[in-house]
C-alpha cells in the first residue's frame, strides 16, 4: 500500500486507470523447522477476496492491491492445525503482450498477513508429550510471480511467497516434568508457499 501511494504521488499529472476484480486460488505450503528432527510434508490451503489493478501511464506497468481471506492446513508433529489469515498485498507488475487480448506479466511485492483465527494450539501425543504451537499474529512476506492476462477480464498466475521471518514458535516437553525448573524444547518454523491464482476483473 505504501508503494502504491509513493508511485501515484510521483505522477501528479497522470490519471491512473483503476479496475476492480475478484481473486482466488490454492496454495501448497512447505514448513521448515530449525531443528533437524522435525520435518513435515507439504500441506494445502486456499484464499479468496477483492483485488484492484492500477494501470499507470508507463507502458506495461501496473500495481495490484488485494485483501484476501486465507485458510491453510498445517501439520506439526502429527497434529493438524488450521490457520486463518487476512492477506494485504501490493505488487508492482510489468506486462508485455498484445494489449487486452493476451499478455504475460511478472510481479513482485510485499504482503502483510494478519492472523484472525486461533494463534496458540496445545495438544498431547501418544507418548504423553505436551506440545504448544504459537503462530505469529502479524507477518511480513514477499511475493514473486509470473502469469498471463487474456480476454480483457481474466488472469492466471503462479506465485512464490517468502516470509521475512519466522511463522511460529514450537515448544514441547513431557508430562510429569517440573516445568518451573525444566526448560521446554524449542524450535522455530518458517512456512514458504506456492500459490496458483485466478482473477476476474469487471
Amino acid at each position: 500500500m505504501v508503494l502504491l501511494a509513493a508511485v501515484l504521488c510521483l505522477l501528479p499529472r497522470a490519471e491512473a486507470q483503476v479496475r476492480f476484480g475478484l481473486k482466488g486460488g490454492f496454495e501448497l505450503t512447505e514448513m521448515n523447522f530449525n531443528a533437524s528432527d522435525l520435518r513435515e510434508a507439504n500441506r494445502a490451503g486456499f484464499y479468496l477476496g477483492p483485488v484492484m489493478k492500477f494501470t499507470l501511464p508507463v507502458v506495461g506497468l501496473n500495481i495490484d492491491a488485494s485483501l484476501l481471506y486465507s485458510q491453510r492446513d498445517l501439520k506439526v508433529d502429527g497434529e493438524k492445525i488450521l490457520q486463518k489469515s487476512l492477506l494485504l498485498g501490493g505488487d508492482l507488475r510489468y506486462s508485455v503482450g498484445l494489449g487486452d487480448a493476451l499478455s504475460i506479466f511478472v510481479n513482485a511485492g510485499p504482503q502483510l498477513s494478519l492472523n484472525i483465527g486461533d494463534d496458540v494450539f496445545y495438544w498431547k501425543d501418544d507418548g504423553q508429550n505436551n506440545h504448544q504451537y504459537a503462530l505469529q499474529n502479524t507477518m511480513i512476506s514477499f511475493n514473486l510471480g509470473l502469469g498471463v492476462s487474456f480476454l480483457e477480464h481474466f488472469e492466471a498466475g503462479i506465485y512464490y511467497n517468502i516470509p521475512a521471518g519466522k511463522t511460529a514458535d514450537f515448544t514441547w516437553d513431557k508430562i510429569g516434568d517440573n516445568l518451573k525448573e525444566t526448560s521446554w524444547n524449542r524450535a522455530k518454523s518458517k512456512t514458504n508457499a506456492w500459490h496458483v491464482a485466478v482473477a476476474y476483473f469487471f
